[in-house]
C-alpha cells in the first residue's frame, strides 16, 4: 500500500489541481469586479434606497446590527459580556474631553472627528451591504453590464477613436506613460480577441547547431531583417517548458526550419509535459521528428522543410 501511495497521490493532484486552480481564478475575477466596480454601484443603490442619506435611519443600521453582522475582535462589552466588532467600535468611537479642555485639546478633538466620522460611515455602508445582500447581487450584475457596454462602446468607431485619444494623453503623463503600455501589452495578450496565430510547428537548431528545439511559426521576419538578409526568413517562437506562455522569439531561414507533422495542440502538450506526451502515432521514437537525414530526404518545399 505504501508503494502505491505516490502514484495515486500524484494522480489525485492531477485531477484536483486544474479544478482548484480554475475555481481560484474565478474567485479572483469575482473579487476583482466586486471590489473595483460592484461595491460602488451597490453603495449607489443603497443611497437611492435610503433617499440619498446615510444608511442608518432607513435601513436599520444600529449598534445591534453592528454587533451581529460586524467582524468580531478580541474585545468584550464589560456590562453585557458580548463580543464587540470592528464596525461597532468605528460607529461608537468618539473623542472624550473633560470639562476643562484647553483650546489645543479642543482643536485636536475636532481634527480627530473627521477620520472617525469617515470610519463610522464606512462601517455603516459595509453593514448596510451585508444586511441587504440583494443589493450586492444587483450591483455585481450591473458592474458586468457596465463592463460589457464599455467594451461595446470601445469597439465602435467613435469609442475606438475616443479611446485612442485618451491613450495618447495617458502615454504623455510622466511615469504613467512608461508603465501603461507594458501593462496594456500583457492584458491584450490574455484578454484581447486578437489571438496569436501559429501557422505550423517546426524544429530549428537552437540555441546552437546540433541542438534541435521545437518552435511555432508566427509569420515572416520583420522588414529591417529581411532587407539585410536575402534568404526567405520566418519568425519562430520557441516555447519554454513547462510554461509555453514564455519563451524566445527568433528569426531563421525557412530552409533551416524542419516542419513537423504535429498540430499546435500536440506541440504545446509536448512542451508542457517536457517531451513525455508525444504526438499521436509517434510511439516511443520522438527522435524521428528531429532526424536530420530524414529531414533532408523529406525536402518539404516551400512550407518549411530543409532544402539541400
Amino acid at each position: 500500500m505504501i508503494g502505491d501511495f505516490k502514484p495515486f497521490f500524484m494522480r489525485g493532484l492531477g485531477a484536483l489541481v486544474p479544478t482548484i486552480a480554475t475555481i481560484a481564478i474565478l474567485v479572483w475575477a469575482y473579487r476583482f469586479v466586486d471590489e473595483n466596480f460592484a461595491q460602488y454601484i451597490t453603495r449607489g443603490l443603497v443611497s437611492v434606497y435610503a433617499w440619498g442619506g446615510e444608511p442608518r435611519p432607513l435601513l436599520g443600521i444600529d449598534e445591534e446590527v453592528a454587533l451581529t453582522l460586524g467582524d468580531p475582535i478580541d474585545e468584550w462589552n464589560p456590562k453585557t459580556g458580548r463580543r464587540l466588532t470592528a464596525q461597532y467600535k468605528a460607529m461608537t468611537a468618539h473623542p472624550v474631553l473633560g470639562g476643562k479642555a484647553t483650546p489645543e485639546e479642543i482643536a485636536a478633538a475636532d481634527a480627530a472627528l473627521e477620520p472617525l466620522q469617515e470610519a463610522r460611515e464606512a462601517a455603516m455602508w459595509e453593514l448596510a451591504t451585508r444586511k441587504w445582500r440583494f443589493f450586492n447581487g444587483i450591483g455585481f450584475l450591473l458592474a458586468i453590464l457596465l463592463i460589457y457596454f464599455v467594451g461595446h462602446f470601445v469597439a465602435s468607431f467613435i469609442g475606438r477613436t475616443t479611446w485612442l485619444v485618451v491613450e495618447r494623453i495617458i502615454k504623455r503623463i510622466p511615469l504613467i506613460g512608461t508603465i501603461y503600455p507594458n501593462i496594456k501589452q500583457v492584458t491584450d495578450f490574455f484578454i484581447s480577441d486578437r489571438k496569436v496565430e501559429f501557422s505550423s510547428v517546426v524544429a530549428v537548431q537552437y540555441p546552437r547547431k546540433g541542438i534541435w528545439s521545437l518552435g511555432l511559426v508566427t509569420g515572416s521576419a520583420i522588414r529591417q531583417i529581411g532587407r539585410s538578409d536575402p534568404r526567405d526568413l520566418i519568425t519562430v517562437f520557441i516555447p519554454s517548458s513547462p510554461t509555453p506562455i514564455t519563451g524566445y522569439t527568433i528569426t531563421v531561414a525557412r530552409a533551416d526550419a524542419l516542419e513537423l507533422p504535429m498540430t499546435i495542440d500536440e506541440a504545446l502538450r509536448y512542451t508542457i509535459s517536457a517531451g513525455m506526451i508525444k504526438p499521436n502515432g509517434d510511439g516511443d521514437a520522438p527522435a524521428a521528428f528531429f532526424d536530420l537525414e530524414t529531414a533532408q530526404e523529406a525536402r518539404r518545399d516551400p512550407v518549411g522543410g530543409l532544402r539541400g
